[in-house]
This record gives structure tokens, C-alpha cells and sequence, in this order.
């Protein structure tokens, strides 16, 4: 016989021996157990009179709560009580079909949160008519040898789910004090018993059966209950002792109940009424085998015994200890097996399998690659070191790992991998690679003596935790290089002279060839990674502190950079040049000394980058035309985003710079880059923001605030665009604004905020050809009173008839240059009051550069007036500060002053020479 399933008998005859030693046993034909000493509690029950006359016919089992000491019980109280209750003339809905429906609605988590719910809640979701509520109050075991004890308490109350009233209650402790068990059943039933049941299971199992055998007599039940009453269980076990099954082994199930019946079990949902036959009076045996395609996890087993003449009048128990899973799938054979060649030993490693049934692997090793494997090692980790004493250096062995479940299924064993055990370094290379190579990593650090290049033929393959250094040598790549690490085993490059950087790898004129570096660490080289006229893949790689991280030029050259960092670099880190078109994806491009990404003549996509704190500006393009989308762009200094002010916009949309305000945004972008829509917070949770940039033809009423850009600039103004409701024009740094004839910007309840820069300042100008003096109205006219602030710095304002004609308010105009306008410079009507400082006024006639009406009282200082018709005109009530200003001349020309100086307009003192601080446009 199977030494799995030992004979019965012989089992109970070491029992038996061992209780005769006890001096207190007592042996009959029917038992070999030392007499039950049961502690009767008497337990309380409750039955309410609505329950006669509102009787339900389906009821659920609800998971109970357990508030015994012992953190296990609750699942198999619950299928204890339920094994019992089962027995009544209800329509019991099965504790699996219960869960289920309670998993759907998320409400198996806690129980103690499953029974806050209440009955009427529960009731539409399982669609029954009563519900019950359990709690677990004992749960005690105490083994010594062949005595134990259990106890097991706990307190049921049903509900009805309408109404939400009290139907039954039932409390009850039960307690058991013996040993042994009953050797009644013989043959394979005492078989599949002794081997699926210990002493801690029997005793559960009979603790939960003298807790609810009489418990459940006290639910009222349906009239003529007793003529229908279904046949009786008492016990129901299995063999498989909570392990998986794999194809071809066989489940023994075993029921006690009332002789001759139909009896059946069932696996769960999966294979349902598996007929099971009567072996001795009241005891039935069923056999399931497994069979190839059979998989299903933690199945419960249910037995059913029904009338033979009523199939209809049954009852239902389940495996309150045990269930059934079934396995004939084998695991996944080991992903990724590496390995590492040291001194005399060969290291593996592979990820970890993901088979929930995972038992370990197996190590197979041979001489050759395809066959004379032999198996080597058994292991639960997910790495082993072959250590065999007759390993040679320099010599290869292959291995193939396999992974085994619980059940004994073995997966298949996938291709082989080459482990060669290797001298310990350093080791010194230089010359020229003309056949397939490999540098290990037990034979680190390989040591750059000269430049290495690796011809075109060749593949130079690194192997994870290889170290490089190079003394001031070069690595070439003109075939292949295969460099990949991993996140435990870096491969590093670095200089092997202290203080002293080394050319880097290059990548010459390779095209399209598979070349690829991942978890690498390259340092101190003056270019980590040159790609000409080559595409390599650099990715989940580490490129620090060199001069130029990464670069890429030529028109073959479409390299791809991802998922890496590059920081603390020189020089520009990111570099593509001269047609270069590689893909920079999904890094952290930070804290570089100079620019992020620098973009010359070439074509880069830029996508879901983090570009931050960079000095030299995150991205600068000098010419080409990049995609930059998705990225995360903040905190670089001087610009996030830097192009020139002339040509085709650089397309930047969809990004995050820092901020959803445009005006933050625009601060951080100086040249022609598109930023007409962004990212409303960091990608990529951000969500797509649009600018209310204007398009390059404008005109008309503005009634919320909107943006003139450099990417969409010249602007051409065909009509007044008038500013209301509040509305806030902002003119970014280097926009020009061109006016078609009798045109202006007017604020009627609005503003402009134009606040160009030295270098790029904002121009208005003439639209036509050939401009002169009094080609169109105004640059900007302010009609009403507002709350709007408007401002002009750095602004070139020429051509117009007046340039600022200022009725009400206070706005700030400094460091601009007015020249050539036909009637005025600055018109301060009403009671307006302008801040006017460090402007340059030039060739302005009529009536010339500033000219205050009414109770106009403008602020004037640090301003330079030459060659206008006249410098001011002051007809305001006011007394007009216009100190500390250069009137062309020193002392002042008092014909270019009309106005009292003792009454309304006060020049003194003023500027011996010209303000060098005030601005005048370039030439």
C-alpha cells in the first residue's frame, strides 16, 4: 500500500497502546478513545412570535465577527453553523454564492463592517428573506500529547431583510475534553479520514457539532417540517490536506449521514454532483481525478444527501476546515535568468515567478547547450551559486532553471543560458575587437590601457556589474555594443586617473544596428555617450557629472534616451545637432551646469521629461525643429524655454512650466516658442490648458484677458481692439505690435501690461512699408476710468500721431524709447496721472514729447528729451513734478519748456548729462 495512506488499523493500534499506558481507557468494539468528559453549558435561545407568522423560505449565512482571543475561527464557526442550520426546511443560499455577491458589493473586507449593515441593506443584495448575524465569543485549543481541549462559543441572531425585525437568537459554549478518535469507519473511509483530519480538526469539528446540533433545533420552521425533514450529516472531510492537485491524482471525499441516500459532492462551482457511494451503512465515499486542463483555487467542498425516492429533499454540508485546489497548469518557466562568472564559481539569478502554488526551482546545468542536463540544485530563492569544485576558469557551462508549484507541476524548461567562471581583475584591454566578445563581471574592472573599438562585425557584450575604467582611452563602437545591467548590477564607466576626465564611448557611423545600454553608470567623460550617424537605445541609465551627457548629430543619427538621469553635467547635457532626430524620452534632466536640452539644426521629440533647475536654461533651440511635448519644465534658469526671436515657432504645447498662469508661464519663455496651450499641473496628472493667446490679425472688443506671444508674433492691429470687462492685454518680451492707419489699443474698462526686456524689447510700430510720423492713431489710448493697471517697460513706440494719449488713470510707463510721432509723445488729459521714468524721448513734433491738460499731474524723472519740437507742455492746473531729468541740454533751453517753472511745472533740478539708465533702442 501507499506509504501516503498507512494501513488503518495499524494507526489505531499505536493509539491504542499508548492509552492502555494511560491506565484510564476503556477499549470496546466500536471505540478506542478515552471516555468524553463534556462541561454542559446551557445555552440561551429566543424565538420572537413575528417569525411564525412572517416565516422566510431563502436565508443567508452571513461571515461572522470574531471577538475570540484567537485571531482564527470565525470562517470555520460559520461553516459549522451553517453545516447544521442547512438541515431545516429553508432555502439556504450557499456560503459561496454569499460571498460572492458580498465580494461584488465590496463588503468582504471586515466583518465588523459587514455588521453595521443593516438586514434591509443585506437583503438586496443577496435577495433573501432573513439574514444571519454570527459572533464568535470563544475559540480556545489546548493540545498535551494524546489530551486536548477546545472550546468554542458563539452567539447567531436571524433578521428578517423587510422589515429589519428580530426573527431567533441562539447562544451556546461548548467544550470537549478527550482524546482519540472513532474507529467505526474501516477500509479506504478510515483511510481518507486518518490522513485529512488531526486531532486539532477533529476536535473543531466536533466542538462546532455539539455547539449547533441543538442550537438550531430551537429555529421555528415551516409547518410539516418534520414529514419533510431531509436526511441527516454529521461528518464531511477530504484528503487533500490543503495542497494543490495536479493531473492525475485523486480526491477521496468522505460524508456521515443517514444510510441509504443519494449522495453527491461538489468543488466548489467547478465540478459539480460527483456521485459518491455507500461503503458501510451511513458512510459514503466519493473519488475525484484530476485531469489535464482542471485549475481552481481554494474551492470549498460541498456534500449533498438526498431521499432516493425525492431527490428534491436534501441536505447540504460543507469542509469546514479544508478546501480543494486543482493545478494542472505548471508555473511559467524563470524569466530573465543572468548570470555572473567569478573565481571557480558560476552565480545565477531570475525573477521571481509569479505562480501563486510557487514551491522552488530547479537548477539544471551541462557542458553543452542542448542536451546532458542534469539537475544541480533545488531552491525556494531566486538566485543560485554554482560552486562545484570541478568548474574551470575560462570555460562555459550552460543552465536552465525551472519552476515547480505545490502540486509537482514542473514548467517547461526554456532555452539555456552560458555561465563561464572567471579570473578576478583588474584587467587591462586596448586594440581592436574583431569577434564576438564578453566582459564579465567577476573580472572587473576592465581597465581602458588605449582605445578600444570594436569593429564592424563584432559584438562586445558587458555583462550586469561590470566595471569600466578608462586611462584617457577611447571605446568605439563600429558593430555592436550590448552593455545592459540591471537595478541590483550596474554596469559603471568612469575615469581610472583621479581628477582626470576620458573621452566616452562613441557611437561611429552604426545607423540602425541594435546597440544598447541600460543600467549603466557612465562619469567624468568629456562625451558619456556620442552618437554619430548612430541609433543606440540608452535607457535606465546614470549619465553624471561629465562635460555632455549625451549627443546625437548627423542626419542617421535617430538614438534614443529613456527613463534615465542625467544631472550635475558641465556643459550642455542633452545635445542634438546637424540633422539629428533622436527620441529623449521620460528622464530626469536636472541640476545641470549648463543647459538641458540644447537643439541645434536638428529634430529631437522631447516627451514626458522632467527638465528642472538646469542653469543654462531647460531647452534651448538655436535652430532646427523639435517636438517637445508632455514634459515637466520648471525652476530652469534664466528661461525654461529659450529660441530665437525670428523664423518658424518652436511647437512646445502641452506642457507643464511651473505654473497655470500665462503670465508666470511667459516669464519663463523668451524667443518664439508656442505655448498657446499647457498643463494645468505637472504631467502626468496635469490636464491641457489653452492659452487665450491671440492670433497674429486682431482687432475689435476683448472682454477677458487674452495674450500676444512672440510664436504668433508680428501682430497686425486692422481696427481699435478695444479692452472692457475687465479685460488685461499682456504683450510678451520681443512681440511686435504693427498698426494698420487710424488704429489703436484703447482701454475703456481694461488694460495692457507690456513689459519688454533690454535685449528684447516690444515694438510699435507702423504697418505699412515705408512708415512715417502719423501713420495710425495711437500705441495706446486710455478713454475711461478703470481699476485695471497698465504698464509699458522696455517698450519701442514710433509712427503714431500720439503714442500714449492718457485721459484717466495711472499708468506706468519707464525705460521706453517714443520717436517720431507726429503730435505727441505722452498726452496726459483730465486728471490722469502717468508715472513717466528712464524713457528716451526723440523726434517727436507738433507738440512734441509731454503735453499735461486739465488737472493732469504726471510723475516725470530720469528721462532723456533730444530733438523734439518741444520737451513739455504743461497747461495743467497742477503743479507738475518734472525734476531730475536731461533736456537735451545743461542748463535747459527754457523754449523747449512751455510752461511756468515757478507755478506749474517744476524742472528743477535736472540732469547735467543724459541718463545712461533710460532706455533707446538699439541700432
Amino acid at each position: 500500500m501507499n506509504d501516503n495512506y498507512p494501513v488503518p488499523w495499524r494507526l489505531l493500534t499505536v493509539v491504542l497502546l499508548l492509552l492502555l499506558c494511560q491506565g484510564c481507557a476503556v477499549v470496546t468494539e466500536s471505540t478506542v478513545i478515552t471516555p468524553p468528559i463534556r462541561s454542559l453549558f446551557a445555552g440561551t435561545y429566543a424565538a420572537d412570535p413575528f417569525m411564525a407568522k412572517n416565516m422566510p423560505k431563502t436565508v443567508a449565512v452571513l461571515p461572522f465577527v470574531n471577538e475570540a482571543e484567537s485571531q482564527r475561527g470565525s470562517e470555520e464557526v460559520r461553516r459549522g453553523f451553517y453545516n447544521h442550520f442547512s438541515s431545516l426546511p429553508f432555502a439556504d443560499m450557499q456560503i459561496q454564492r454569499v460571498d460572492s455577491l458580498l465580494r461584488k458589493a465590496d463588503l468582504m473586507g471586515d466583518p465588523k463592517e459587514l455588521a453595521k449593515k443593516t438586514p434591509q441593506e443585506l437583503g438586496k443584495i443577496l435577495g433573501v428573506d432573513a439574514v444571519v448575524y454570527g459572533t464568535v465569543s470563544n475559540f480556545d485549543k489546548l493540545f498535551l500529547a494524546l489530551y486536548s481541549q477546545v472550546s468554542v462559543g458563539a452567539d447567531v441572531k436571524m433578521y428578517d431583510t423587510k422589515t429589519g425585525h428580530f426573527l431567533w437568537s441562539g447562544k451556546h459554549t461548548a467544550r470537549i475534553h478527550e482524546g482519540g478518535i472513532s474507529t467505526n469507519p474501516v477500509g479506504i473511509v478510515a483511510v481518507v479520514i486518518a490522513t485529512s483530519l488531526n486531532m486539532r480538526d477533529i476536535q473543531l469539528l466536533r466542538a462546532c457539532d455539539d455547539l449547533f446540533r441543538d442550537m438550531v433545533q430551537t429555529i421555528p420552521v415551516p409547518s410539516l417540517a418534520e414529514a419533510l425533514r431531509p436526511p441527516s450529516i454529521t461528518l464531511l472531510t477530504q484528503d487533500t490536506k490543503n495542497l494543490p492537485k495536479k493531473a492525475g491524482d485523486e480526491i477521496k471525499v468522505v460524508l456521515q449521514g443517514t444510510p441509504k441516500m443519494m449522495a453527491s459532492f461538489s468543488i466548489g462551482d467547478y465540478r459539480k454532483h460527483i456521485d459518491m457511494q455507500e461503503t458501510e451503512p451511513g458512510w459514503y465515499l466519493g473519488t475525484y481525478r484530476v485531469v489535464p486542463g482542471d485549475n481552481v483555487r481554494q474551492a470549498i467542498i460541498t456534500g449533498r444527501l438526498a431521499l432516493a425516492n425525492d431527490p428534491g429533499n436534501f441536505s447540504e454540508w460543507v469542509d469546514a476546515v479544508g478546501t480543494v485546489s486543482l493545478k494542472t497548469t505548471p508555473p511559467d518557466a524563470p524569466a530573465n535568468v543572468a548570470t555572473v562568472g567569478r573565481d571557480r564559481i558560476v552565480q545565477l539569478r531570475w525573477n521571481k515567478s509569479s505562480d501563486p502554488d510557487l514551491a522552488g526551482y530547479r537548477v539544471y546545468r551541462s557542458a553543452t547547450p542542448l542536451s546532458g542536463y542534469v539537475e544541480v540544485a533545488k531552491t525556494e530563492f531566486t538566485e543560485f551559486t554554482d560552486r562545484d569544485p570541478s568548474l574551470r576558469n575560462g570555460t562555459a557551462y550552460y543552465y536552465q532553471i525551472t519552476a515547480v508549484d505545490l502540486a509537482g507541476n514542473e514548467s517547461t524548461r526554456k532555452g539555456a543560458v552560458a555561465g563561464m567562471p572567471v579570473a578576478p581583475g583588474p584587467t587591462p584591454v586596448s586594440g581592436i575587437i574583431e569577434a564576438d566578445t564578453t566582459w564579465h563581471a567577476g573580472a572587473s574592472p576592465y581597465v581602458l590601457e588605449g582605445p578600444v573599438t570594436v569593429r564592424d562585425q563584432a559584438v562586445l557584450t558587458i555583462q550586469p556589474g561590470t566595471e569600466i575604467r578608462s586611462k584617457d582611452a577611447t571605446l568605439t563602437v563600429e558593430g555592436r555594443l550590448m552593455a545592459r545591467g540591471d537595478s541590483e548590477h550596474i554596469i559603471v564607466f568612469d575615469t581610472a586617473q583621479e581628477g582626470k576626465m576620458w573621452p566616452g564611448i562613441r557611437f561611429r557611423n552604426v545607423k540602425d544596428k541594435v546597440n544598447a545600454l541600460s543600467y549603466v553608470r557612465i562619469r567624468n567623460a568629456r562625451r558619456a555617450v556620442d552618437c554619430e550617424a548612430s541609433s543606440p537605445v540608452v535607457e535606465s541609465s546614470e549619465l553624471t557629472e561629465n562635460d555632455t551627457a549625451f549627443r546625437a548629430s548627423g542626419a542617421f543619427s535617430i538614438p534614443r534616451l529613456l527613463k534615465s538621469r542625467v544631472a550635475r553635467n558641465r556643459q550642455s547635457a542633452v545635445v542634438a545637432v546637424d540633422g539629428a532626430g533622436p527620441l529623449v524620452a521620460d528622464n530626469a534632466i536636472e541640476d545641470n551646469l549648463n543647459a538641458g536640452i540644447l537643439v541645434e539644426r536638428a529634430s529631437p521629440v522631447v516627451q514626458r521629461n522632467s527638465i528642472s533647475r538646469n542653469l543654462g536654461s531647460g531647452i534651448v533651440v538655436a535652430g532646427g525643429n523639435p517636438s517637445i511635448t508632455e514634459n515637466n519644465v520648471s525652476d530652469n534658469r534664466p528661461f525654461n524655454a529659450l529660441a530665437p526671436a525670428s523664423g518658424d515657432p518652436v511647437m512646445a504645447r502641452g506642457n507643464w512650466w511651473g505654473s497655470a498662469k500665462g503670465l508666470d508661464v511667459l516669464a519663463g519663455v523668451q524667443g518664439k516658442v508656442d505655448v498657446q496651450s499647457i498643463l494645468g499641473s505637472p504631467w502626468p496628472g496635469g490636464k491641457s490648458l489653452d492659452l487665450p493667446v491671440l492670433s497674429s490679425r486682431i482687432g475689435g472688443r476683448i472682454t477677458s484677458d487674452a495674450y500676444l506671444i512672440q510664436s504668433n508674433s508680428p501682430y497686425t492691429v486692422t481696427s481699435d481692439v478695444i479692452l472692457d470687462g475687465g479685460a488685461v492685454l499682456t504683450i510678451e518680451r520681443g512681440v511686435t505690435v504693427r498698426f494698420d492707419q487710424n488704429t489703436a489699443l484703447v482701454a475703456e474698462n481694461g488694460g495692457v501690461i507690456a513689459r519688454g526686456t533690454r535685449d528684447l524689447p516690444i515694438l510699435f510700430t507702423a504697418s505699412g512699408a515705408s512708415p512715417s510720423p502719423g501713420f495710425y492713431a495711437s500705441a495706446f489710448r486710455m478713454t475711461k476710468p478703470t481699476a485695471v493697471n497698465s504698464a509699458f517697460s522696455w517698450c519701442i513706440v514710433k509712427y503714431a500721431e500720439t503714442a500714449f494719449d492718457i485721459h484717466f488713470g495711472s499708468p506706468e510707463i519707464s525705460h521706453c524709447h517714443v520717436a517720431e510721432n507726429s503730435q505727441c509723445g505722452i498726452y496726459c488729459r483730465n486728471d490722469a496721472s502717468p508715472r513717466i521714468f528712464y524713457n528716451t524721448f526723440t523726434g517727436n513734433r507738433g507738440e512734441g514729447a509731454v503735453k499735461c491738460v486739465g488737472t493732469s499731474r504726471p510723475l516725470i524723472q530720469r528721462n532723456n528729451f533730444e530733438r523734439n519740437e518741444v520737451a513739455i507742455q504743461s497747461f495743467s492746473s497742477l503743479y507738475i513734478d518734472a525734476r531730475q531729468n536731461w533736456w537735451g541740454k545743461s542748463p535747459p533751453d527754457m523754449r523747449m519748456i512751455f510752461g511756468d517753472p515757478e507755478k506749474n511745472v517744476n524742472i528743477r533740478p535736472w540732469l547735467e548729462r543724459p541718463e545712461p539708465d533710460a532706455f533707446r533702442e538699439p541700432k
